[in-house]
């Protein structure tokens, strides 16, 4: 990955002190885990600051302080979710060492299935957007941003394309990953096996079809 941490923090984390100090980072990383097990409890739609603090048992003051309001607090809990995600991915690629770059990108829906079942909060927060803005332009919508970092991978390791058209076939796959494993972790657990595998089939048949697309580069 590519600066991950450094770039999903330029844009993403919406804190109000700066530059973050040490005492600061744990706050905010405080901060950060009560707001994903409100979120985990009550839905991202019932989130509040109030709530945040209480369950940070920290004052009002201290969530203002690092996040002027509640969509600064999805905006960050949106970027952390990524940041692990990615994390995870590169760590699984390391193990399973994956053949071909479908493999790999398969590889990542399990990275994110062990997302769902460890962190608090991921499937409501996902790797989709939970914020939406009329200025965002589309390098900072969250799907694009990990389609390009999983992008990245591919070509270092792989040699695929580095055209947009490739780029936005990856895109639709983390979005159909995202928007599967939502539905298969709906009712918590562990999640939906059935479901689960039948993500993993539909995302490898729609990289299967056209591959010439993914063609390494000469």
């Amino acid at each position: 990955m590519n600066n991950v941490t450094e770039e999903i923090r330029a844009d993403a984390v919406q804190v109000r002190n700066e530059p973050i100090q040490a005492r600061s980072s744990d706050r905010i990383a405080a901060l950060l885990d009560a707001a994903a097990a409100v979120v985990d409890e009550v839905g991202i739609e019932r989130l509040t600051t109030a709530l945040v603090a209480d369950r940070a048992e920290a004052s009002i003051g201290t969530v203002y302080r690092y996040f002027p309001d509640r969509i600064a607090v999805l905006t960050a809990l949106g970027a952390r979710s990524i940041e692990r995600f990615l994390r995870q991915f590169e760590a699984d690629i390391a193990e399973k060492t994956p053949s071909s770059w479908i493999d790999a990108v398969v590889v990542s829906i399990g990275s994110s299935v062990a997302m769902h079942r460890s962190e608090v909060g991921f499937t409501s927060i996902r790797l989709g957007d939970l914020v939406s803005s009329p200025e965002t332009d589309v390098s900072r919508i969250k799907t694009r941003r990990v389609a390009q970092n999983l992008h990245d991978v591919l070509i270092e390791k792989y040699g695929v394309s580095n055209e947009a058209a490739f780029l936005t076939r990856l895109e639709v796959a983390v979005t159909m990953i995202d928007a599967l494993l939502v539905r298969a972790f709906m009712l918590g657990g562990t999640g939906d096996d059935t479901i689960i595998d039948e993500c993993e089939r539909v995302v490898r048949d729609y990289l299967t079809r056209n591959d010439e697309s993914a063609t390494p580069l000469a």
